[in-house]
């Protein structure tokens, strides 16, 4: 009487690790044009609100903010913080001191820029 061994073959484990293999080359575009469309649909999204904060400034001033404030040059980003949903950002800035008083400030409205840039 023959006895049958249970387990895998060496070639039956090699077809198994190719066909996962195939299979994870088929989804990797998949997911990595999924990952575009979200970037393409935040950048978007960014665009769109940079675009109401900024209609939203004119409607509320009657104009659209000017590229900088008297001596001290803060960018207009910083005007139009709170239509951003960033007031308290805002209200950290100091528009009678120069912008060289306000340097870390200014790096958090940089970075707060280069986010909706992205």
């Amino acid at each position: 009487m023959a006895r049958s061994k249970r387990g895998f073959t060496l070639v039956e484990l090699l077809v198994v690790i190719a066909i996962i293999g195939i299979l994870i080359a088929m989804l990797l575009p998949a997911v990595q044009a999924a990952r575009e469309a979200a970037r393409r649909s935040q950048c978007t999204n960014n665009l769109k609100q940079l675009g109401l904060a900024l209609l939203t400034y004119h409607q509320a001033i009657g104009r659209f903010p000017p590229p900088g404030i008297n001596s001290n040059q803060t960018s207009w980003w910083v005007l139009i913080l709170p239509y951003l949903e960033q007031k308290p950002l805002y209200d950290q800035f100091n528009f009678n001191e120069g912008a060289w008083n306000a340097t870390d400030k200014m790096r958090v409205a940089a970075a707060q820029r280069r986010a909706y840039a992205s």
